[in-house]
């Protein structure tokens, strides 16, 4: 009896350490956030606590820049959706072709992604300063500007860098993954299209394309739910700045709860940034299973 009490257990004992790990690190923070989100909680009033039900998330569609700050994240997630996924087409082609030093550019190309965001963001942030950055410096120097332009601290500017320094970090996950995809496609595909007389772009668009459309479209929400996501490059550069300018989502909930205290009204605003998150996660899990 004992034992076959053990077998029956053994595959549950296996995933207990597993299943703690996600109850601890995600499940535990999410209801603390939610439970929150229905009171008035602020850390500066710390023993005022009274419930008030949905009040908090009435009150953020009425919050002109919890409002501007979503629409701003969605925006730059599509925006920046769009060019990593044709850069990132574009250096996989480039890398699936036999050039000469192929694996030691395909370890290079890959820098940019594992360093890590908030170095990423200091390394960026010196290179667009306005007075002795190399931004300016290099296009000066090949004649494309006469005078330095203040990337961080005009809003327009601001916002490009912005997404310029998300999409820079973003490529190499997307080429590499994109290659992985073409390096998986027949050989006797080509072979037998270029025998029909089809040319390197008809193969690309009619082969290459349709192959690669499963993961182009798992890359493409993975992606987009990091964008969406992001805070430590946005937060390192330009601190949501200038103004706020740069305040993404992520970006107006942290300053909500570092630096005006108010845990519930953040808190609701955070639970309504995963329920849209969860949407392209279930997209995600849907096409996983699919392929």
């Amino acid at each position: 009896m004992n034992n076959k009490l053990k077998n029956k257990l053994s595959p549950y004992m296996f995933i207990l350490p597993c299943a703690l790990l996600i109850i601890v690190i995600l499940i535990y923070p999410v209801l603390t956030g939610l439970f929150k989100s229905f009171y008035n909680e602020n850390l500066i009033k710390i023993t005022q606590k009274d419930f008030v039900g949905l009040e908090n998330y009435i009150n953020l569609f009425h919050d002109k820049m919890f409002l501007k700050a979503l629409r701003k994240s969605i925006v730059w997630t599509l925006a920046i959706l769009v060019f990593e996924m044709l850069l990132g087409m574009f250096f996989a082609v480039i890398l699936n072709k036999d050039i000469y030093c192929k694996k030691i550019f395909r370890c290079l190309v890959l820098i940019p992604w594992i360093i890590p965001n908030a170095i990423a963001g200091i390394i960026w942030k010196w290179f667009l300063n306005e007075s002795y950055g190399m931004m300016n410096y290099i296009l000066k120097s090949i004649g494309l500007i006469d005078y330095n332009l203040p990337w961080l601290s005009e809003n327009k500017l601001a916002e490009l860098s912005v997404i310029m320094v998300i999409i820079w970090k973003s490529i190499p996950f997307v080429a590499i993954t994109l290659l992985a995809g073409m390096q998986a496609i027949s050989v006797d595909l080509y072979e037998a299209a270029k025998v029909d007389g089809a040319k390197g772009a008809q193969c690309f668009r009619y082969i290459t394309l349709p192959a690669l459309k499963n993961i182009s479209m798992i890359t493409a929400i993975l992606t987009s739910i990091w964008n969406f996501n992001q805070l430590e490059i946005i937060q390192v550069v330009t601190k949501g700045g200038p103004g706020e300018a740069t305040m993404s989502l992520p970006i107006y909930i942290y300053r909500l709860f570092m630096q005006t205290f108010q845990t519930s009204y953040a808190s609701a605003a955070a639970i309504i940034m995963m329920l849209i998150l969860i949407v392209p996660c279930i997209f995600y899990v849907k096409k996983s299973l699919e392929g």
